[in-house]
Protein backbone atom coordinates (compact mmCIF):
# COMPACT_ATOMS: atom_id res chain seq x y z
CA UNK A 1 0.00 0.00 0.00
CA UNK A 2 1.38 3.39 -0.96
CA UNK A 3 1.34 6.27 1.53
CA UNK A 4 1.87 9.24 -0.80
CA UNK A 5 1.61 11.98 1.79
CA UNK A 6 4.04 10.39 4.21
CA UNK A 7 6.39 9.47 1.38
CA UNK A 8 6.37 13.11 0.30
CA UNK A 9 7.28 14.11 3.85
CA UNK A 10 10.16 11.65 3.85
CA UNK A 11 11.40 13.01 0.52
CA UNK A 12 11.18 16.59 1.80
CA UNK A 13 13.10 15.65 4.94
CA UNK A 14 15.78 13.96 2.85
CA UNK A 15 16.08 17.05 0.65
CA UNK A 16 16.47 19.30 3.66
CA UNK A 17 19.15 16.99 5.07
CA UNK A 18 21.07 17.06 1.81
CA UNK A 19 20.87 20.85 1.67
CA UNK A 20 22.38 21.07 5.16
CA UNK A 21 25.45 18.98 4.31
CA UNK A 22 28.80 20.80 4.30
CA UNK A 23 29.90 22.18 0.95
CA UNK A 24 33.50 21.66 -0.29
CA UNK A 25 35.87 24.54 0.42
CA UNK A 26 37.08 26.71 -2.47
CA UNK A 27 40.48 25.71 -3.81
CA UNK A 28 43.30 28.16 -2.97
CA UNK A 29 46.23 26.15 -4.42
CA UNK A 30 46.86 23.80 -7.30
CA UNK A 31 44.05 21.28 -7.51
CA UNK A 32 44.82 17.86 -6.10
CA UNK A 33 43.39 14.54 -7.12
CA UNK A 34 39.81 14.26 -6.01
CA UNK A 35 39.43 11.93 -3.02
CA UNK A 36 37.10 8.99 -3.24
CA UNK A 37 33.71 9.94 -1.86
CA UNK A 38 32.45 7.93 1.07
CA UNK A 39 28.69 7.66 1.14
CA UNK A 40 27.17 8.99 4.35
CA UNK A 41 25.89 6.38 6.77
CA UNK A 42 22.24 5.52 6.46
CA UNK A 43 20.17 7.33 9.08
CA UNK A 44 18.88 5.22 11.91
CA UNK A 45 15.09 5.30 11.98
CA UNK A 46 13.58 4.40 15.31
CA UNK A 47 10.40 2.38 15.54
CA UNK A 48 7.36 4.45 16.45
CA UNK A 49 5.78 4.20 19.84
CA UNK A 50 2.10 3.11 19.91
CA UNK A 51 1.09 6.76 20.32
CA UNK A 52 3.31 7.81 17.40
CA UNK A 53 1.76 5.08 15.24
CA UNK A 54 -1.63 6.69 15.85
CA UNK A 55 -0.09 10.04 14.94
CA UNK A 56 1.24 8.56 11.68
CA UNK A 57 -2.24 7.49 10.61
CA UNK A 58 -3.60 10.84 11.78
CA UNK A 59 -1.09 12.54 9.43
CA UNK A 60 -2.10 10.26 6.58
CA UNK A 61 -5.74 11.20 6.96
CA UNK A 62 -4.85 14.86 7.50
CA UNK A 63 -2.83 15.13 4.28
CA UNK A 64 -5.31 13.13 2.23
CA UNK A 65 -8.06 15.58 3.17
CA UNK A 66 -5.81 18.61 2.59
CA UNK A 67 -4.62 17.39 -0.82
CA UNK A 68 -8.16 16.61 -1.97
CA UNK A 69 -9.48 19.87 -0.47
CA UNK A 70 -12.28 17.92 1.22
CA UNK A 71 -12.29 20.49 4.00
CA UNK A 72 -14.12 22.85 1.63
CA UNK A 73 -17.18 20.57 1.95
CA UNK A 74 -17.64 21.61 5.58
CA UNK A 75 -17.44 25.28 4.62
CA UNK A 76 -19.67 25.03 1.56
CA UNK A 77 -22.42 23.14 3.39
CA UNK A 78 -22.04 24.90 6.78
CA UNK A 79 -21.74 21.53 8.51
CA UNK A 80 -22.40 21.37 12.24
CA UNK A 81 -20.16 19.29 14.52
CA UNK A 82 -22.73 16.47 14.48
CA UNK A 83 -22.83 16.55 10.68
CA UNK A 84 -19.02 16.46 10.48
CA UNK A 85 -19.13 13.41 12.77
CA UNK A 86 -21.66 11.73 10.47
CA UNK A 87 -19.46 12.50 7.46
CA UNK A 88 -16.44 10.94 9.21
CA UNK A 89 -18.54 7.91 10.19
CA UNK A 90 -19.30 7.36 6.52
CA UNK A 91 -15.61 7.62 5.61
CA UNK A 92 -14.74 5.23 8.44
CA UNK A 93 -17.28 2.67 7.19
CA UNK A 94 -15.88 2.89 3.65
CA UNK A 95 -12.30 2.43 4.92
CA UNK A 96 -13.42 -0.73 6.77
CA UNK A 97 -15.28 -1.97 3.68
CA UNK A 98 -18.59 -1.88 5.53
CA UNK A 99 -21.98 -1.18 3.98
CA UNK A 100 -24.54 1.36 5.24
CA UNK A 101 -27.02 0.04 7.82
CA UNK A 102 -29.87 1.72 5.91
CA UNK A 103 -31.14 1.74 2.33
CA UNK A 104 -29.20 4.46 0.55
CA UNK A 105 -31.76 4.66 -2.26
CA UNK A 106 -34.42 5.70 0.25
CA UNK A 107 -32.64 8.94 1.17
CA UNK A 108 -30.55 9.86 -1.91
CA UNK A 109 -33.27 12.02 -3.58
CA UNK A 110 -33.92 13.91 -0.35
CA UNK A 111 -30.20 14.21 0.32
CA UNK A 112 -29.58 15.73 -3.11
CA UNK A 113 -32.42 18.21 -2.51
CA UNK A 114 -31.10 19.16 0.95
CA UNK A 115 -27.52 19.62 -0.26
CA UNK A 116 -28.62 21.64 -3.29
CA UNK A 117 -30.69 23.94 -1.09
CA UNK A 118 -27.80 24.38 1.33
CA UNK A 119 -25.33 25.24 -1.41
CA UNK A 120 -27.75 27.71 -3.00
CA UNK A 121 -28.60 29.29 0.35
CA UNK A 122 -24.96 29.64 1.33
CA UNK A 123 -24.11 31.18 -2.05
CA UNK A 124 -26.96 33.71 -1.70
CA UNK A 125 -25.93 34.72 1.83
CA UNK A 126 -22.27 34.93 0.83
CA UNK A 127 -23.10 37.04 -2.21
CA UNK A 128 -25.04 39.50 -0.06
CA UNK A 129 -22.16 39.69 2.41
CA UNK A 130 -19.68 40.41 -0.39
CA UNK A 131 -21.89 43.13 -1.87
CA UNK A 132 -22.31 44.78 1.53
CA UNK A 133 -18.53 44.76 2.02
CA UNK A 134 -17.93 46.40 -1.37
CA UNK A 135 -20.55 49.05 -0.59
CA UNK A 136 -18.75 49.82 2.66
CA UNK A 137 -15.41 50.15 0.83
CA UNK A 138 -16.94 52.37 -1.85
CA UNK A 139 -18.24 54.68 0.87
CA UNK A 140 -14.69 55.08 2.18
CA UNK A 141 -13.17 58.09 0.38
CA UNK A 142 -9.69 56.78 1.11
CA UNK A 143 -10.07 54.06 -1.50
CA UNK A 144 -9.67 54.51 -5.25
CA UNK A 145 -11.60 52.34 -7.70
CA UNK A 146 -10.07 51.42 -11.07
CA UNK A 147 -11.70 50.34 -14.33
CA UNK A 148 -11.15 46.66 -13.46
CA UNK A 149 -13.11 47.00 -10.22
CA UNK A 150 -10.02 46.98 -8.02
CA UNK A 151 -10.28 49.14 -4.90
CA UNK A 152 -6.98 50.20 -3.37
CA UNK A 153 -5.54 52.48 -0.72
CA UNK A 154 -1.81 53.18 -0.64
CA UNK A 155 -0.65 53.14 2.99
CA UNK A 156 3.04 53.79 2.26
CA UNK A 157 4.24 54.62 -1.28
CA UNK A 158 7.74 53.17 -0.93
CA UNK A 159 10.77 54.22 -2.93
CA UNK A 160 11.43 54.37 -6.65
CA UNK A 161 11.80 52.51 -8.90
CA UNK A 162 8.50 50.64 -8.85
CA UNK A 163 8.03 47.16 -10.28
CA UNK A 164 6.24 46.45 -13.54
CA UNK A 165 3.72 43.75 -14.32
CA UNK A 166 6.65 41.68 -15.63
CA UNK A 167 8.72 42.01 -12.43
CA UNK A 168 9.43 39.32 -9.87
CA UNK A 169 8.94 40.60 -6.33
CA UNK A 170 9.17 39.57 -2.70
CA UNK A 171 6.23 40.55 -0.54
CA UNK A 172 4.78 40.21 2.93
CA UNK A 173 1.01 39.94 2.85
CA UNK A 174 -2.19 38.92 4.58
CA UNK A 175 -5.33 37.89 2.70
CA UNK A 176 -8.83 37.92 4.20
CA UNK A 177 -12.35 37.13 3.09
CA UNK A 178 -15.08 39.69 3.80
CA UNK A 179 -15.98 38.00 7.08
CA UNK A 180 -12.50 38.83 8.38
CA UNK A 181 -11.12 35.29 8.16
CA UNK A 182 -7.44 35.08 7.18
CA UNK A 183 -7.02 32.49 4.42
CA UNK A 184 -3.32 33.09 3.78
CA UNK A 185 -0.54 35.12 5.39
CA UNK A 186 3.23 35.23 5.36
CA UNK A 187 2.96 35.86 9.12
CA UNK A 188 2.03 32.19 9.56
CA UNK A 189 5.22 31.10 7.76
CA UNK A 190 7.81 32.81 9.92
CA UNK A 191 7.10 36.17 8.28
CA UNK A 192 9.37 35.20 5.38
CA UNK A 193 8.56 37.18 2.20
CA UNK A 194 6.94 35.25 -0.65
CA UNK A 195 8.61 35.53 -4.05
CA UNK A 196 6.58 35.43 -7.27
CA UNK A 197 6.32 36.99 -10.73
CA UNK A 198 3.61 39.64 -10.92
CA UNK A 199 2.37 38.23 -14.22
CA UNK A 200 1.75 34.89 -12.51
CA UNK A 201 -0.66 35.95 -9.75
CA UNK A 202 -4.28 37.08 -9.61
CA UNK A 203 -5.02 40.16 -11.77
CA UNK A 204 -5.67 42.35 -8.72
CA UNK A 205 -2.07 41.88 -7.57
CA UNK A 206 -0.66 42.38 -11.07
CA UNK A 207 -2.44 45.73 -11.14
CA UNK A 208 -1.94 46.92 -7.56
CA UNK A 209 1.61 45.99 -6.56
CA UNK A 210 3.28 48.15 -9.27
CA UNK A 211 1.63 51.16 -7.62
CA UNK A 212 4.14 50.99 -4.75
CA UNK A 213 7.92 50.83 -4.48
CA UNK A 214 10.27 48.96 -2.17
CA UNK A 215 9.09 49.38 1.42
CA UNK A 216 5.62 50.41 0.25
CA UNK A 217 2.33 49.03 1.54
CA UNK A 218 -1.01 48.87 -0.22
CA UNK A 219 -4.44 47.75 0.98
CA UNK A 220 -6.40 46.31 -1.91
CA UNK A 221 -9.89 44.90 -2.28
CA UNK A 222 -10.41 42.52 -5.17
CA UNK A 223 -13.81 41.49 -6.54
CA UNK A 224 -14.04 37.86 -7.63
CA UNK A 225 -13.51 38.65 -11.33
CA UNK A 226 -9.94 39.83 -10.62
CA UNK A 227 -9.31 37.32 -7.83
CA UNK A 228 -10.29 33.63 -7.81
CA UNK A 229 -13.51 33.92 -9.78
CA UNK A 230 -16.67 31.87 -9.57
CA UNK A 231 -14.86 28.70 -8.51
CA UNK A 232 -12.86 29.99 -5.56
CA UNK A 233 -9.81 28.11 -4.35
CA UNK A 234 -9.12 26.05 -1.24
CA UNK A 235 -10.59 27.93 1.74
CA UNK A 236 -11.78 30.77 -0.53
CA UNK A 237 -15.47 30.31 -1.41
CA UNK A 238 -16.68 30.87 -4.98
CA UNK A 239 -17.38 34.48 -6.02
CA UNK A 240 -15.44 35.94 -3.10
CA UNK A 241 -14.38 39.53 -2.63
CA UNK A 242 -10.93 39.47 -1.05
CA UNK A 243 -8.97 41.98 1.01
CA UNK A 244 -5.16 42.02 0.99
CA UNK A 245 -2.58 44.07 2.80
CA UNK A 246 0.67 43.83 0.81
CA UNK A 247 4.14 45.12 1.62
CA UNK A 248 6.72 45.16 -1.17
CA UNK A 249 9.99 43.97 0.37
CA UNK A 250 12.15 43.64 -2.73
CA UNK A 251 12.12 43.81 -6.51
CA UNK A 252 14.14 40.78 -7.59
CA UNK A 253 16.78 41.51 -10.21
Amino acid sequence: MKLPALAALAFAAASLHAADEAKPALATAAPAAAPALTPPPAPIVKDLTPEQQKQAFFLQGFFLVRQAQWASIATELDLSDDEVTALLDGMRAALKNETPKFKAEDIIPGAEKMIGERVAGKAKRWGAQNEAFLAKIDADKGFTKTASGLRYKIITPGTDPKPTAASTVKCLYTGKTVDGKVFDSTATRGNAPAEFPLNGVIPAWTEAVPMIGKGGKVLLVAPANIAYGENGQGPIPPNSVLEFEVELVEIVK
